[in-house]
Order: C-alpha cells, then structure tokens, then sequence
C-alpha cells in the first residue's frame, strides 16, 4: 500500500471535492490518500511520517492584490521554514510529488518552489481563459501519454507560465485563437525525487473524466514506481 498525503484547500475551487475525486481514481493503484485542509499540519506529518506520495492540491499564496483582500483574513498564506524544509526532505529522500492545477500559484514567497514544481505562475503576466471545452493534445511518446488519443475536456489553459528549462511536456492545448500551445502536463526531478505537474484538474468533473483520469494514474504509477 502506497501512502498520499493530499494538501488541499483554498479559494475558488471545490477542492474537497476534487481531491476526493483524486484519491478514487488512485485507489486501484493500491494508493491510500490522507486529506487534510491545514497545511502546516500535513506538512508536519510529512516530516514525521512515510509517505510515498506528497500532492499538493490548493491555492495557497499571499494574497497581496487589493482585489483578495477579503479573503485574506482566511486564505492568506506564506509557508513556514519548516513547511519547506518538509517538502525538499521528502524529495531528497527519493519520494514523489504530484502538484494540481492551482500548485502552481502556491507559496509564492519561496522561489524554490517553482524549481521544485518545474514552473510557476507570474502574477505580471500569467493568466487562464474562463473554464470551458478544451481541446488537449499529446507531446512526444512518454509511456505516461503513449498511445493515447488527443482529448477535450472541461477546464482552464493555465496561460505564460515561468518554466524551468529541464521539464519534459507530456500535455499542450492553445488558447482560443491563440498560438502557441500551452504546456499542461510535465514530468521534471528534484534532488533524488520525481515530480509531476498538471495544470488541468479545476474541478471533481475534471479530474476524473475517464482520458485525465487515465493519464493521471499513468502518472502516479511513474512517481511511485515507474
């Protein structure tokens, strides 16, 4: 049995939900998901337990702009020093990382994240197309996307993200009427562990519609065990 803490919580998305979704379609993986909402509490049972799997699943992040300052009082967040040195632990010692959707625009006060994750959101300049239909295309023959077909889904096109230049694309999809092709996917290493990255996942409906879902568990198999 493989153990998954789940980082989850934040604005803006049903992310009980979601990550519920998460945690079932891993379950055929011999995956066993913990979900917590706090989190500094799960990071602090990161460093005092084994887990295979660390999955950050939330929209946690400063909050400086004026347009979130009613949400700061709940939502605000900046990750402690040992929060970090929990997540960098758990790589170092060859375990493995699936970062969500929102992961991206996480802990923005601590520049290693986005070498960790391999990107990261930019507030000067990142941004996504309102939810809707996507078409999403496959990139190169990596076991975790070979032989799958191209696929629409009902999410959002992360858009001009900073990008670490070692990430190996598995997913793209363009915006409407826009060049060119968004990464959506990636596979990247830190330290001694295996990250994947997923912009898709906005929701429960996404996560586990049968072609992500597919390619999701392709994913974990490789973080654990590929």
């Amino acid at each position: 049995m493989y153990k998954n803490l789940i980082l989850s919580g934040g604005i803006f998305h049903p992310f009980a939900e979601s990550s519920r979704a998460l945690a079932d379609i891993l379950e055929p993986l011999n995956v066993r998901s913990e979900i917590v909402s706090d989190i500094e509490q799960g990071l602090t049972r990161l460093a005092r337990g084994h887990y295979d799997l660390l999955t950050v699943n939330a929209l946690r992040w400063r909050m400086r702009a004026e347009k979130y300052a009613p949400y700061r009082r709940q939502w605000s967040f900046s990750l402690s020093a040992a929060g970090r040195e929990a997540i960098k632990r758990h790589l170092q010692l060859g375990r493995s990382l699936l970062g969500l959707h929102t992961a991206s625009i996480c802990f923005d006060d601590w520049s290693e994240w986005r070498h960790i994750l391999g990107g990261a959101w930019q507030w000067d300049r990142s941004y996504h197309p309102p939810q809707g239909d996507i078409d999403i295309s496959i990139n190169g023959s990596d076991g975790i996307v070979a032989g799958a077909a191209p696929f629409t889904l009902c999410d959002e096109i992360y858009t001009d993200l900073s990008l670490q230049p070692d990430i190996e694309v598995l997913l793209v999809s363009a915006p409407p009427g826009q060049a060119p092709a968004q990464p959506l996917l990636w596979k990247h290493r830190y330290a001694a562990g295996k990250v994947i990255y997923d912009a898709l996942g906005h929701d429960a409906a996404s996560i586990a519609s049968p072609a992500h879902a597919a390619i999701l568990r392709r994913a974990v198999q490789w973080l654990l065990y590929g």
